[in-house]
């Protein structure tokens, strides 16, 4: 089973999570609260590995043009089913997209929790910069690789096999790397959260170490210099 195939299967579990689980409840409040921060009505926007569209058509319904794109069907299946208005399209297409040049240059690109799954996150990245408008914004997330709780993840995956989803995890990184990468692509950082302490161990760390100790995810927010 692949990345793509794993997530048909959990496609269904993945979007009622976010009505039972705390912890898609906060990323969805996280991310949320960025978007009404740095996302305008009119903005065009590109969702890179959208899962069952729960962003994208909320963006939708903010009044953006917003694309879509994921690699399961499941996954798109069930963003067409959520979807409202018709300022919102999805496409089952792999990532890195191989036809990037069929698409407007857009404002912002969001890439939540899917580059850690992609094979090649540095040709993700590139292609992201280049769909970008001068002075558009890509917001990212993935899982915190400094985080206490990841590594101990790390490591109960290569004793037990679980949790299921780390044996399609590709890369990890820290805000700190990613940030270094976008930086060499001609990005400069606006803003990073750290998020999704939930768990009995990070919680039993909070008031003693950092936030990127303790913290499982993170999103940044950078934007395309104007050259």
């Amino acid at each position: 089973m692949n990345a793509i195939e794993f997530h048909n299967a959990i496609a269904t579990d993945f979007h009622n999570r976010y009505e039972v689980s705390k912890a898609f409840q906060e990323r969805f409040e996280v991310w949320t609260r960025l978007f009404e921060r740095y996302v305008a009505p009119t903005n065009r926007v590109m969702d890179m590995g959208c899962g069952s569209g729960v962003f994208s058509n909320y963006l939708a319904g903010k009044g953006c043009i917003v694309t879509g794109i994921d690699g399961s069907e499941a996954m798109i299946n069930l963003c067409n089913q959520a979807k409202t208005v018709p300022t919102a399209q999805f496409v089952k297409q792999l990532l890195p997209l191989d036809n990037a040049d069929s698409y407007q240059k857009q404002d912002v690109i969001i890439a939540s929790s899917v580059l850690e799954y992609l094979n090649d996150m540095s040709a993700m990245l590139q292609q992201a910069q280049s769909l970008l408008k001068p002075g558009g914004l890509v917001m990212v997330s993935m899982p915190n690789k400094r985080s206490i709780y990841r590594r101990i993840e790390r490591l109960a995956f290569q004793l037990t096999g679980y949790p299921r989803y780390f044996a399609h995890i590709r890369n990890v990184s820290s805000e700190t790397l990613l940030s270094q990468q976008l930086h060499k692509l001609g990005f400069e950082t606006l803003g990073v959260v750290y998020f999704s302490s939930g768990d009995p161990l990070s919680k039993s760390l909070k008031n003693v170490l950092p936030d990127y100790y303790v913290n499982s995810l993170f999103v940044g927010v950078y934007r395309k210099l104007k050259r």
